[in-house]
């Protein structure tokens, strides 16, 4: 991934097709690096991810709020993803807030 617009294309596409598990898979991985460069990383963040976070800075504001809106489509939709994305979602929703 180039920019933050090769973000917004699988973030999209979960909040168009929130129930399909490789669009799912890629959105959550979206959704991580957004969470990340935005200073909300995970317990773990893989090397590959942490080097593009390093090279992009802060996302802009609209990108964390389509994160946002996309994995709580995702979660909404899909019970096993629901419990799975409560932490993302509540790094993401800090991010958000105002």
């Amino acid at each position: 991934m180039d920019d933050w617009d090769s973000l917004r294309v699988p973030l999209e596409a979960a909040c168009e097709e929130p129930t399909d598990e490789e669009r799912i898979k890629r959105a959550v991985d979206a959704a991580e690096l957004v969470a990340s460069a935005a200073g909300e990383p995970p317990d773990e963040l893989p090397e590959q991810a942490r080097e593009w976070v390093e090279t992009h800075g802060v996302p802009p504001e609209d990108l964390v709020e389509l994160a946002c809106r996309s994995m709580k489509r995702v979660a909404t939709e899909n019970d096993w993803w629901h419990d799975r994305l409560n932490d993302l979602r509540y790094r993401l929703g800090d991010i958000a807030a105002p």
